[in-house]
């Protein structure tokens, strides 16, 4: 549940209203639709590659073994940027949240910035143990509300709501339109959805972490495809049919702008606008306490790796890495004071797509060094069948995710060149594409700096695998065949297997 619940932020309770306002109730649906297909099949690569062969530094490490060193460097930097960007965005975000309430008016804006900061460092300053208890409760908190919205929206479309003046349906799919704003509408859609998105990539860079990872990451990801479904694409369809792209508040920062409190509002359920405002802002706390936890063990992984220097990986004696940790808050948190009354939205929407792109491109890293993960495996002579895991529909979607994420790519240039209401500029370019330029001048730099070379299929690694392939031998199937007459005895009506497959 807490690698789900940890992408459960503003990018689902906001971002989705800038899709729709954008893109309109048919484009929103099918750019998240589609962003839910590739985004299952990066699961699949994690999960086909991470229980092959556990290791430390997941995927970042998989790139520089199965692709070129120099290409793991760059991914892992562009993978820690991502996540340390997700911190102002956050916290920007939280700021806006609270704007729901006029009371919080009162006290300034770097008070409440500040105060965040703190309650972050202060989390991720708890021992793993205490962390994963506090994320595993914020993320089924997230997951039960978002739930709830479901049955909400659901009642509401169907016309179950005296305010609705009867069923909805597709209503606003005819008035005020179906698709907005052309193929600008589209690319925003799915430069949101990207960032809505992001976060899973992290389990494979936490493999090394969690004890059994063979099993654990499997059933991790076997049932990512219908929690992904239900929390996102179902939301997004419904969320289409409750309210209209036009409606001015879709346009305001914040929770004002939320689809799901809109919705509410626009049903006369007022006091339940307030609790699924409280919800949201503990869902954009919890994700801001997450970006720092990932950003944090990425920097220690790349040190770890001898991608950066040792210094970066310096750990306290119960092991947590406070050297990146107060690196990466340092950072995200002092890019969170460039938040103000006027230019919050704007500070959100900049940093927002820095990590839609990061996002991209880790994507499609995950989608190169799976295709030659299995490129070496078939050059060895290694049988594909007794993968542990196997990807559905692999390699095909993986080749279909790579178009996709081009597609994209060429998408938010095009926006990033020709922004909405403005005329573009080099200020608006680097501000929402920033990471393109920084992903390949990395590439480059470290490359020419160490003159690595492209990894031959021959050469790839497998050997560690052969130490886990031995273990499984001695008591993975025992432990596999007694855990599943455990979970059969226990899930033995339909409505415990729903349970865990929506929250694990």
């Amino acid at each position: 549940m807490m690698t789900f619940g940890a992408g459960i932020g503003t990018g689902l309770w906001v971002g989705t209203g800038q899709a729709l306002y954008y893109a309109g109730p048919a484009g929103t649906a099918v750019t998240y639709t589609i962003t839910a297909m590739i985004v299952y099949a990066q699961y699949s690569s994690v999960g086909e590659m991470t229980t092959y062969k556990p290791i430390h530094g997941g995927f970042i490490r998989q790139c520089a073994e199965y692709v070129d060193p120099a290409f793991g460097f760059a991914i892992g930097v562009n993978f820690w940027f991502a996540w340390v960007m997700i911190i102002p965005a956050e916290i920007t975000a939280a700021i806006s949240v609270l704007k729901y309430w006029p009371e919080t008016d009162v006290i300034p804006l770097a008070a409440y910035i500040t105060i965040f900061l703190v309650v972050i460092a202060a989390a991720n300053m708890f021992h793993v143990r205490v962390y994963g208890y506090i994320e595993y409760y914020m993320s089924f908190i997230k997951c039960l509300a978002i739930v709830l919205m479901i049955f909400f929206m659901f009642i509401m479309t169907s016309g179950g709501i005296a305010a609705t003046n009867g069923p909805i349906e597709f209503r606003y799919w005819k008035n005020p339109g179906a698709f907005n704003n052309g193929i600008k509408g589209i690319a925003k859609a799915f430069v949101q959805a990207a960032f809505s998105f992001g976060g899973g990539e992290h389990i494979a860079v936490i493999a090394g972490e969690v004890a059994d990872p063979r099993r654990t990451i499997k059933k991790t990801v076997r049932p990512i495809f219908w929690r992904m479904f239900t929390f996102f694409v179902v939301n997004i369809w419904l969320v289409g049919m409750c309210i209209p792209s036009n409606d001015p508040l879709l346009s305001k920062s914040g929770t004002l702008g939320s689809p799901f409190v809109i919705a509410i509002k626009r049903a006369d359920v007022y006091g339940l606008a307030h609790a699924i405002n409280g919800f949201i802002f503990l869902s954009v706390i919890s994700c801001g306490i997450t970006s720092a936890y990932i950003a944090s063990r990425s920097l220690t992984a790349l040190a770890d790796l001898n991608i950066v220097h040792p210094f970066f990986g310096r750990k306290d004696k119960q092991g947590r890495p406070y050297v990146s940790l107060i690196i990466s808050l340092g950072i995200g948190g002092g890019l969170c004071y460039l938040n103000t009354d006027s230019v919050g939205t704007l500070v959100y929407g900049w940093f927002s797509s820095l990590v839609a792109i990061a996002t991209l491109f880790q994507w499609a890293s995950i989608y190169i060094a799976h295709l030659r993960f299995r490129q070496g495996l078939k050059a060895q002579g290694k049988d594909l069948g007794s993968l542990p895991f196997k990807g559905l529909l692999t390699p095909w979607a993986q080749y279909f995710g790579l178009i996709i994420v081009l597609f994209v790519f060429g998408c938010e240039f095009y926006l990033a060149c020709w922004p909405f209401k403005e005329k573009g500029s080099v200020k608006s370019f680097f501000s929402s594409y920033l990471a393109a330029p920084l992903f390949f001048f990395d590439y480059f730099v470290y490359k020419w700096y160490y003159k690595t070379n492209i990894v031959k299929p021959m050469e790839m690694d497998f050997g560690p695998a052969r130490e886990f392939d031995e273990q499984d031998i001695i008591n993975a199937i025992a432990t596999e065949d007694a855990d599943r007459n455990t979970e059969k005895s226990k899930q033995t009506t339909w409505i415990k297997r729903a349970r865990y497959m929506v929250f694990g």
